[in-house]
């Protein structure tokens, strides 16, 4: 498992297109895959206090924001 904060997994989301991000239900984990590999990273603390704000999170790594914006 991998440690970063906001920032460092935001610029892996756009160097990474491809990946799928998702949050683990049973422990404070941001899971991205990409087919068959699967990359781990500890949750940061603040999103693991505020889940609204971590689904929002997730979805913006996974770039609905980004769709939101375009329309």
């Amino acid at each position: 498992m991998m440690s970063a904060d906001l920032d460092e997994l935001i610029l892996v989301s756009c160097l990474c297109p491809g990946l799928v991000w998702s949050a683990s239900s049973t422990r404070p984990l941001i899971v991205a895959s990409d087919g068959t590999v699967l990359r781990l990273y500890w949750m940061p603390v603040l999103l693991r206090l505020d889940l609204f704000r971590a689904e929002l999170f997730i979805g913006e790594l996974n770039g609905e924001r980004k769709v939101m914006l375009s329309k």
